[in-house]
């Protein structure tokens, strides 16, 4: 055992029976994940698997021949094992203890698989007798409404004990080289790998095992009801494990959002990728997700901002899921986004370039010298593009072969693409030719230093000599193009990623300026510019007398205000553009009496920003196009504060149209975005702000509208709905000239 230090804090963790293991090799004992390790908040905690996933002996409790697919897995395992059932003395041929405790020896890991009447009673025997971890794949809904209590009590039992349990209600885990403890039996081609799964779904961790050869495994966990376990103990211990490369996860809701945060951190500095599918973004399925897990799902948008602070490639789909896991599971990784392509098919070439362009692979246009290459060699070819249709151009095991050669000879590409249409449903004369591509494109790739890809249109399963070509050449073969492209992409663009410090000091002093509920706009643009946004210049106005002298001072044209909470425009509390104290008064006089008098800004593109507490993951910073279109458009960068310089700009990168206001402007705008993400980690009592909008001048970046909502408004907790747009994060009027 090694001892690392890790942000301060000291980590046992183990080490690989077989360093730097190649597919295939025993699981390290770095699986055992070591010591906990605070995450800074009770229950906050990454906890130790020990011998979980690397058992060197397993005992079977309830062992029958009517789970007969359970007990050859285990048993083709080859570890050590035993079977317990007090009913029967042997089962397929092999004998059956009467308890865990009549065993010559304590097994290290015990599978429960009895029914729920008789499982707190036989969990509760195995840890008498020893047992140092255990996976319980029932009390799902066979169990009925008795199922969560029990497994409160199963993980009470195990805690007592210092025990990890795996469950309840999961498959338990797969490995293509070593243990299986898993309700059901793995294809021969569950293929070894570098890939590490963790799914709280057992149908989707099925599917992924089910997928065949094309992705190499380490292994696939289905969580389950994570009652004593969860994802993000098993993400940590991935992070250490040697023979991990790649964790990918399906989720329904994440349980301790900061020890969870704390295992991706693990993985960022490892420098092993985690892709992310998270499941629960509409109404119905939040609703199935609390009823099928017993947690809440957060945010959607919260959590893709999380994701995005700890560097996870966020996916929609399964296939895109399978897709980017192939990719990244490769020997080699594309070192940037530059492709070139070769196709069977002009529509599919025109379908990849769509793909392409919406994914951010670029088709870069094919240099001079390589055109004049392939029209001098096929002068059937007449204008060569990329993607290049080499179908019909000459024989198909001479065009292709060369086509690839001259694309990697140009040199300014980091993908190599043949799109071939892999199905095992094609001819053998087809079989034969599409084997000479795969080869040829893992010879020109080798040549000239490209990542090798092949991308079929359909979704069959190609044929298996097919695959046995790819693996050895080390190529995915990449299902349904768009899934490919984005695969592709997030693969290439894929850096370690750790969020950034928060800020240093003592927090701006508020004064008395901070209080409960939705701040009046005088309130709230005082507490942000005293974080350093700036605002336009104005006056509060007790009178039209005052409201006029406001105006005088403040120099013409003016916009008068209700004195009161932000986004008035919608409700007809702000006149604009107004030159002459005549108007003043009247505009005074019309909205009560009481008002703000500012500085009228001139038109310029306008952002709206701002932040909302999520209660899972804290403050989520986000920007948008701004004005009256925030809502209209529904369109928000996002990400999790604090924010360092880099964030903010990348935030801001997003936002169409900020790209032509002057630099100043731009600058002005970070700057304003750094405050925010500031102010949200200072004052954890303020539940939102809303920044509506920011023009952007020649000058700089001038707010002109802003609201503050600090927590224990009326009604409880502040909600985002009761301040900003529909989603949750900013929106609403602001008050502004018309563009």
């Amino acid at each position: 055992m090694t001892t690392t230090e890790t942000a301060g804090t000291s980590e046992t963790v183990g080490t690989s029976r077989t360093a730097g293991a190649e597919p295939g090799a025993e699981p390290g004992a770095a699986v055992r994940a070591g010591a906990a390790v605070r995450a800074g908040a009770a229950g906050e905690e990454i906890r130790p698997l020990g011998p979980l996933l690397d058992p060197c002996s397993i005992v079977l409790v309830g062992a029958s021949e009517r789970r007969a697919d359970v007990v050859e897995t285990v048993l083709r395992s080859g570890v050590p094992t035993w079977l317990v059932n007090p009913r029967r003395t042997e089962v397929l041929g092999r004998a059956c203890a009467p308890s865990v405790a009549a065993l010559p020896e304590p097994p290290e890991v015990a599978m429960v698989v009895v029914g729920a009447s008789a499982v707190e009673e036989a969990v509760s025997e195995t840890l008498e007798a020893g047992v140092r971890a255990l996976v319980v794949p029932g009390l799902g809904a066979e169990a009925g409404e008795a199922a969560p209590e029990l497994a409160r009590r199963l993980a009470e039992l195990a805690a007592a004990r210092g025990v990890p349990m795996l469950g309840t209600n999961c498959m338990g885990y797969a490995r293509p080289s070593g243990p299986s403890l898993w309700i059901g039996t793995p294809s021969d081609a569950f293929a070894p790998g570098h890939v590490s799964v963790v799914s709280q779904s057992g149908s989707v961790a099925e599917a992924l095992v089910a997928v065949g050869p094309r992705v190499g495994y380490r292994v696939v966990v289905s969580s389950g009801a994570e009652v004593a376990r969860d994802a993000a103990d098993l993400v940590a211990a991935f992070a250490a494990d040697e023979g991990t490369r790649v964790v990918g996860l399906f989720l329904e809701a994440v349980r301790r959002p900061g020890a969870f945060g704390l295992a991706l951190r693990r993985c960022a500095e490892a420098g092993k990728p985690v892709v992310c599918l998270k499941v629960g973004r509409s109404a119905r399925a939040a609703a199935v997700a609390l009823t099928h897990t017993g947690a809440m799902v957060g945010s959607a948008t919260s959590f893709s901002a999380f994701l995005r602070t700890h560097g996870v490639i966020e996916v929609d789909d399964v296939p895109e899921l399978v897709e980017t896991l192939e990719v990244l599971g490769r020997r080699r990784r594309p070192k940037g986004i530059r492709a070139a392509a070769i196709s069977e098919s002009g529509g599919e070439a025109g379908l990849l370039a769509d793909h392409a362009e919406a994914a951010g692979l670029d088709l870069a246009p094919l240099p001079r010298a390589t055109e004049e290459a392939l029209r001098s060699e096929f002068p059937n070819c007449l204008r060569p593009e990329n993607p290049f249709d080499a179908w019909a151009v000459d024989e198909v095991d001479r065009v292709f072969p060369r086509s690839l050669q001259l694309l990697g000879e140009a040199g300014i590409y980091d993908v190599l693409i043949a799109q071939l249409d892999l199905t095992r449903f094609r001819s053998e004369r087809d079989h034969a030719w599409c084997a000479t591509v795969v080869r040829a494109l893992a010879e020109a790739a080798t040549s000239c230093g490209a990542f090798p890809a092949v991308v079929s249109t359909t979704s069959a399963d190609p044929a298996p000599a097919m695959v046995a070509i790819a693996r050895d050449a080390d190529i995915p073969l990449l299902r349904g193009t768009g899934a490919a492209a984005r695969a592709l992409v997030a693969a290439a663009r894929w850096r370690p990623r750790l969020p950034p410090a928060g800020p240093s000091g003592e927090p701006v002093e508020l004064g008395a300026l901070l209080r409960p509920g939705a701040l009046p706009e005088w309130e709230s643009s005082r507490i942000l510019m005293a974080y350093g946004i700036r605002f336009a210049p104005a006056q509060r106005a007790a009178s039209a007398d005052e409201a006029v002298a406001a105006a005088e001072a403040l120099g013409y044209p003016v916009a008068v205000k209700v004195d009161g909470p932000a986004h008035k425009a919608a409700t007809g509390g702000v006149v604009l553009g107004i030159g002459g104290p005549e108007a003043v008064r009247e505009a005074a006089e019309a909205l009560g009496g009481s008002v703000l008098v500012a500085r009228q800004v001139p038109p310029g593109p306008e952002v709206v920003c701002g932040f909302v507490r999520d209660p899972l993951f804290g403050a989520v910073v986000s920007a948008g196009v701004g004005g009256h279109l925030a809502e209209a458009l529904g369109a928000f960068a996002t990400r999790l504060a604090p924010l360092g310089e880099q964030d903010a700009v990348e935030l801001l990168e997003a936002v169409p149209g900020i790209g032509r206001a002057a630099p100043v402007a731009r600058e002005e705008l970070v700057r304003a975005v750094l405050a925010l993400s500031r102010l949200a980690v200072e004052y954890p009592e303020i539940e939102a702000v809303d920044v509506n909008p920011l023009i952007l001048t020649p000058g700089g970046a001038v707010a002109v509208d802003a609201l503050v909502v600090g927590a224990g408004s009326p009604g409880g907790r502040a909600t985002p709905a009761a301040t900003v747009g529909g989603d949750g994060f900013p929106g609403g009027g602001g008050d502004r000239e018309p563009n």
